[in-house]
């Protein structure tokens, strides 16, 4: 872990208030692993104070990919970056990842959360693993990083609420689909994570969390969750922990 100072290649919206961040940082994309992320300084000023966190979305040989949702004044200032301004970024950060073991991989994404999940896809496939996702938002205009995955060629479901694209309903009854042959991998809002374990289809399955965090690695302790094992930071012995032992 370090702090780089990335060059913005690209920064422009998908759809809705959904943005595609791409950065180059050789040296950085050389060492992220799927599920973890970097926190982003996205002000020069005290206002805002902190970073803002964000899953490192894919890599290239010298780029990463971010994708953000623009929610409130970080991310608003985060969205005016123009090609070739610089970024500080601390990372690669989290040591808890996702286990790799089984042959069929399903990746449940809601809306944001699918950028948790797309790495992760990719270094499956590497593998020679069978993976699925399932991209789910409120409608079809949170549902933007659809053309990620039909760039890299992914077997994908869509679900949107009020089924204006893809299937009507919410992503978790996609399970009812896959037998507990296969891993299940889950990012997203905490009562998608919440519906999901309390289905209790016998699946193994691993929650990338989502939290509000200061730091990034484990210090402050802002981002700690309730576990079977007592409280862990999302940010170090996270983000990814086992489903059995997350605690809403």
């Amino acid at each position: 872990m370090r702090d780089y100072i990335c060059t913005v290649l690209e920064n422009r919206p998908l759809s809705g208030e959904l943005y595609v961040l791409k950065l180059h940082s050789p040296e950085l994309a050389r060492q992220v692993k799927a599920g973890q992320f970097v926190m982003l300084k996205v002000s020069q000023s005290l206002e805002p104070l902190g970073r803002r966190a964000f899953a490192v979305a894919d890599t290239g040989e010298e780029v990463l990919l971010l994708f953000y949702q623009v929610v409130g004044k970080g991310t608003l200032l985060l969205s005016k970056l123009r090609e070739g301004d610089p970024l500080y970024t601390l990372g690669p950060l989290g040591k808890g990842l996702f286990p790799k073991e089984g042959q069929k991989h399903l990746l449940l994404g809601g809306g944001i959360g699918l950028a948790g999940l797309t790495l992760l896809g990719k270094e499956l496939r590497a593998e020679g693993k069978k993976v699925v996702f399932v991209y789910g938002g409120r409608s079809k205009e949170y549902l933007g990083m659809e053309y990620w995955l039909k760039e890299e060629g992914f077997e994908y479901l869509l679900y949107t609420e009020d089924g204006s694209r893809g299937r009507g309903g919410l992503l978790t009854e996609a399970l009812r689909d896959f037998d507990t042959s296969w891993v299940v991998h889950a990012c997203g809002p905490k009562g998608m994570l919440r519906a999901l374990k309390s289905l209790k289809t016998g699946h193994r399955m691993f929650f990338s969390l989502e939290s509000r965090m200061a730091c990034g690695w484990g210090v402050c302790l802002g981002c700690v969750v309730q576990t079977t094992h007592g409280y862990k930071r999302v940010c170090y012995e996270g983000p990814v922990l086992p489903a059995e032992e997350v605690l809403f």
